[in-house]
């Protein structure tokens, strides 16, 4: 692998400069990790500032049968941007040019390695915004956004990313350069690759260039909190405030354990610990009064619900912001626990998230390793995080052990292995519990359309060949 290294590098100098190669392994130590705390060191690092760049990348790693991993933010919680078998590293984030905003036809042009944040302050500033909205908004890139089909808080009104991805420009394995999809709204000529290609985790194509259409910036926004005595009545009050007959624009849960924690981790003293469970509820709107009526609706329902403890309306914007921070903060909070950890991110009918989460926490009752969980309620997708202590390999064990448990429940109950973090590494080998062989066999038949090679991403998403039965 030396000497096919040293042959690219000298032959990517030919159209990029020194600062776009890494080889010296401190460099390219900065992006052989992601949120995952995993890590996996590439042989070389290529940071390309073009499309065409981009494809000439492909063309040598496709002839030289090398594999590369496209990289963004390395926000991700599954593990997909990670160069498992080393080769090469295609980092995207010098691609970070917002190229156009049309308000005229409420739509962006953007590079994929645009920060969200970025984007949404340069949408602000004509009273426009972009939905899809992750936790790690302030880190995380547009192009790994497209690739993982991002939901976060906002989906249980506005929808997820492939809702928003109106066109695609995208480099294939053998450095062709295509264009998907446009800036029409409507589009049905042939088949719709533009939404194959959000959400496939980079596996199909390095995404280069993305246009997104964006929405009017609401200009209201109310933020609800509520403690409960129960996880069952949280999902009774998330049930009831739908049926009141509206669409809440977030409905965020946490559980006991999550909000202990982040109140420790952000000196927090006015949450309630005694509350076996939170729940966030924001409205928003165009009008003032149509606002506060389903503000109205909302403490309506919550008065009909048992097990409310307290319910309260955030007096001010910031006091909101604040509220939503400590719902950001809650993975954070628990790593900074300094333990090892599991993350599954299950997601099930809306009625069914607390009772799962109840279902969880039953099942880690007497176990040595310690379950969190805390999720979007509004959409049912639930995240539950297991944590063990670094090197106890019994508790290695059981937090995997745990993790199928977590999996084969949700599934029971109508789920699916992951609502918005992607199959990666993490939830590879569990794919055939969701899915049957003929279902994986047709993924697999698409990705070889694209990557006859199989030197983009790979390792990622299709169960292990050796796998023999259940993880």
């Amino acid at each position: 692998m030396e000497e096919k290294v040293a042959y690219l590098a000298r032959e990517c100098r030919r159209f990029l400069k020194e600062e776009q190669i890494l080889v010296d392994k401190e460099a390219m130590s900065h992006f052989c990790y992601d949120a995952t705390e995993m890590r996996f060191m590439p042989d070389i690092v290529l940071l390309p500032v073009s499309t065409e760049q981009v494809s000439m990348i492909m063309k040598l790693a496709f002839s030289m049968e090398i594999p590369v991993t496209p990289q963004g933010g390395r926000t991700g919680l599954s593990g997909g941007a990670l160069p498992i078998h080393g080769g090469i590293l295609v980092s995207l984030l010098r691609m970070n040019r917002i190229l156009e905003i049309d308000g005229k036809n409420m739509q962006v042009r953007v590079e994929p390695g645009v920060v969200s944040a970025d984007l949404q302050e340069a949408l602000k500033r004509l009273d426009l915004f972009f939905p899809p909205d992750p936790s790690s908004t302030i880190e995380s890139t547009l192009g790994g956004n497209v690739a993982e089909n991002a939901g976060y808080t906002r989906a249980v009104k506005y929808g997820v990313t492939r809702d928003y991805v109106l066109g695609l420009e995208a480099v294939l394995p053998d450095g062709t350069i295509i264009n998907v999809g446009g800036r029409t709204v409507k589009n049905v000529t042939g088949y719709d690759l533009v939404a194959l290609l959000t959400g496939s985790e980079g596996t199909l194509a390095v995404v280069t260039g993305i246009t997104l259409k964006v929405l009017p910036k609401p200009g209201f926004r109310r933020t609800c909190v509520f403690y409960l005595d129960d996880l069952v009545a949280a999902a009774d009050l998330v049930v009831a405030i739908f049926a009141s007959g509206i669409v809440p624009s977030a409905v965020e849960f946490m559980d006991r354990t999550s909000i202990g924690c982040v109140a420790d981790y952000l000196s927090a003293s006015d949450l309630r610990l005694d509350a076996a469970a939170m729940v966030l509820v924001e409205v928003d709107g165009y009008g003032a009064s149509s606002v506060d009526e389903e503000v109205g609706k909302v403490f309506g329902a919550a008065r009909s619900s048992p097990g409310v403890m307290e319910a309260r309306l955030a007096a001010t914007d910031e006091e909101g912001e604040r509220l939503w921070r400590i719902r950001r903060e809650t993975l954070p909070a628990l790593k900074s626990l300094g333990k090892e950890h599991l993350e599954a991110d299950v997601v099930v009918p809306r009625y069914q998230l607390p009772l799962l989460a109840r279902s969880v926490q039953e099942i880690g009752k007497g176990r040595k390793v310690g379950i969190a969980t805390y999720g979007h309620a509004g959409d049912g997708n639930l995240h539950v995080t297991i944590q063990y202590r670094k090197g106890n390999f019994a508790e290695l064990e059981e937090a995997h052990a745990l993790l199928g448990e977590v999996y084969e429940r949700a599934i029971g109950m109508g789920g699916k292995l992951t609502g918005e973090h992607g199959v990666g590494l993490t939830a590879k080998n569990y794919m055939d519990r969701q899915m049957s062989p003929a279902e994986i066999g047709l993924m697999k038949r698409i990705k070889e359309a694209f990557d006859p090679k199989g030197i983009l991403n790979p390792g990622k998403i299709f169960p292990d060949e050796e796998r023999k039965g259940p993880a």
